[in-house]
């Protein structure tokens, strides 16, 4: 997973410098909309606006029992909304609404699908690079093993959180990587039938692509 982040820092970082080297050519072009959507919110601040985003989970699992679980990592998506508020040049106040596939691999995979909503706190580092950290609550709606639906009685459905990240912007586009960590144990009581044990937690890299209006 630590080679998959370092990655998206990268790549998020080129993006941006690349964007910089833009910004003359541009002054007409993204600028304006985004003034648009300041006028909205009432500060001068080029981070503001709504949009759709998605991307891929890596999701897997931690806690005392993840070691004698030994679970792989479970790759998914992620995809849903956001809103942004500029509160100053520098900060915003980001919402989203996503629908968001975690889980976990052993000898069987396990999916678990919820909806979360994070609320994000933005400081903008540049024009085009930004950081994010806030909580975030989520509601899991399914859960398969090997495709098959389970029973979600004895499992716990409401999660909650911290989520944090960067995010480079050019023009329309925004890229960005993403780290959420669960604090609400996967397993309620009883027996799932899944190889759970009493303490482990959701933690998920997020990559993705969201597109702004």
């Amino acid at each position: 997973m630590k080679k998959y982040l370092l990655s998206a820092i990268l790549l998020c970082c080129s993006l941006a410098c690349f964007a910089q080297e833009q910004e003359p050519e541009d002054v007409l072009g993204p600028r304006v909309t985004q003034r648009n959507h300041n006028e909205l919110s009432g500060a001068d601040a080029v981070n503001s606006g709504f949009g759709i985003k998605g991307g891929v989970n890596f999701a897997n699992v931690y806690g005392d029992d993840a070691d004698a679980l030994d679970a792989s990592t479970h790759t998914n998506f992620h995809a849903g909304v956001y809103a942004q508020f500029a509160l100053s040049q520098a900060f915003s106040l980001q919402i989203e609404g996503l629908y968001s596939r975690k889980g976990f691999e052993t000898e069987t995979e396990n999916r678990f699908d919820y909806l979360e909503v994070p609320l994000l706190a933005v400081y903008n580092i540049t024009d085009n690079i930004s950081l994010h950290l806030g909580p975030q609550v989520s509601v899991m709606v399914a859960a398969k093993q090997d495709g098959k639906e389970i029973n979600m009685d004895d499992l716990n459905t409401f999660d909650y959180g911290l989520a944090g990240g960067a995010e480079a912007r050019f023009r329309f586009l925004r890229v960005g990587a993403r780290y959420n960590l669960g604090f609400a144990g996967l397993l309620d009581e009883g027996d799932t039938g899944l190889p759970l044990g009493q303490d482990l937690k959701n933690n998920v890299l997020q990559l993705y692509v969201g597109l702004g209006f």
